[in-house]
């Protein structure tokens, strides 16, 4: 989809604001202009001068308050699939304009806005609003966000004797693992899988260290495990059998038939009944990456054996972080700014699944 012309996305769009130059002159509203984008859609209202606009999204759509316009009671339906309807409803200082899009907004994913001066020969400012279930946030973290809380070392007795000198603190261990690699390269399209995901788990690895938590990869560069793809997962699965490893997390990219690639976007994690603890570690990677990104949330699934996950002894689960073949979600995924914020919901679920229990070895003492 085309870029909303000055559109800075490390900035989030703006709230309200202001048609400048002029007073408000009461003018009459034009039904929005409709621009239809492959999984996406940008609805325009032009405004006079002097008309102030306030965005407020939520559930189910966006609200566009406008004061210093009229307008007729208007609405249609079934304008795309990413707008069910909008409607203009006339009050006494201005207009309010309801765009439904059916999925959720947060005040910055699902939808992007700006206002976008006249064009030569008009005295009308155009308020741009782009919707898509799948616009994630893509505003920067700040140096303050990008710190974990630290996850405390475990007591780990040696041998049988009880005494406290016998106790020693190891710090918890966490295999991630990037999937695919070297001659396998996994779902292609706006991006290669392969390079995402060791960009994520690199990410997730640098955040966790610095947390307290000793993480080990499936692998740190460009290659894969074996030749054999049933080996390769097996040894992947196997490095979650290494002594002490309390968690295991498979970092991986969707992707759909281009026939059908528009009903694919978003964040869904998988897990396997490989371990009472493995559905509560992915709950809280879903929850913490939808949190950290503003991505369209797929839930979590369990209904497909994965070999990486089934032949792990330790709570498992496979994040799927977006998909590649989606027009709107592939430029998420080659946004560094959505993989710094990717990165950082899975390690925050690691670190609530450390802290909560939710682990090989049960609950940290203290917390």
């Amino acid at each position: 989809p085309p870029a909303l012309p000055g559109h800075d996305p490390n900035k989030p769009s703006a709230l309200a604001g202001r048609v400048s130059s002029g007073a408000a002159t009461g003018r009459a509203l034009a039904p929005p202009r409709v621009g239809k984008n492959p999984g996406l859609t940008r609805i325009v209202l032009d405004l006079p001068p002097g008309t102030t606009y306030r965005l407020i999204p939520g559930g189910v759509g966006l609200r566009v308050e406008l004061t210093g316009v009229t307008a007729a009671a208007l609405n249609a339906q079934n304008v795309s699939p990413e707008v069910r309807g909008w409607r203009y409803e006339p009050g006494a200082s201005g207009v309010t304009v309801t765009l439904l899009t059916g999925t959720p907004l947060t005040e910055r994913s699902g939808w992007r806005a700006l206002l976008v001066p006249p064009l030569e020969g008009s005295t009308l400012s155009r308020l741009a609003i782009d919707l898509s279930p799948a616009l994630a946030n893509l505003t920067p973290l700040t140096p303050r966000e990008k710190v974990i809380a630290a996850v405390p070392a475990t007591p780990v007795s040696r041998g049988t004797a009880l005494l406290a000198l016998s106790t020693s603190l190891v710090q918890p261990r966490v295999v991630l693992d990037a999937g695919h690699g070297g001659r396998d390269p996994g779902a292609v399209g706006s991006v290669i899988e392969k390079q995402v995901t060791l960009e994520v788990a690199l990410r997730v690895r640098d955040l966790l260290r610095a947390a307290g938590v000793d993480v080990v990869l499936t692998r740190d560069s460009d290659r894969e495990l074996h030749p054999d793809k049933v080996t390769d997962l097996n040894l992947r699965a196997g490095m979650g059998r290494a002594q002490g490893a309390q968690l295991f997390v498979s970092i991986h990219v969707n992707a759909l038939e281009a026939s059908t690639a528009l009903r694919g976007y978003g964040i869904e994690t998988w897990w396997n009944g490989n371990h009472p603890l493995s559905n509560s570690l992915a709950g809280l990677l879903q929850q913490h990456m939808v949190e950290s990104t503003g991505a369209y949330s797929r839930g979590l699934r369990s209904n497909r054996s994965l070999a990486v996950l089934r032949e792990s002894r330790i709570p498992a689960a496979l994040v799927e972080i977006g998909y590649a073949s989606h027009p709107v979600d592939g430029l998420n995924l080659k946004d560094t700014n959505y993989l710094d914020r990717v990165a950082l919901g899975i390690a925050q679920g690691i670190r609530a699944a450390l802290v909560g229990g939710v682990s090989a070895s049960g609950p940290v003492a203290g917390n």
